[in-house]
């Protein structure tokens, strides 16, 4: 989970869980501007998923949370 949050240290973001089983992690990002941004983050693969239905941006993180393949 260490990639996920220094992803959020990175964005400035805080982390909301509201959910955990042995695969992943879900929840919200809570962003300064006070929006907020449901995630899905697999704790083995490092992805994550941010946002929900076909809107969702999906990105590799490395051990240090920075995107590998962010798509904008």
């Amino acid at each position: 989970m260490k990639p996920l949050v220094y992803y959020c240290r990175w964005h400035q973001a805080r982390l909301f869980l509201r959910g955990r089983d042995e695969n992943a992690v879900w929840g919200e990002l809570a962003y300064e501007d006070e929006s907020r941004q449901p995630f899905y983050f697999h704790l083995k693969t490092w992805r994550l998923t941010l946002g929900d239905g076909p809107a969702a941006e999906t990105m590799q993180l490395d051990e240090m949370g920075v995107a590998q393949n962010e798509k904008r």
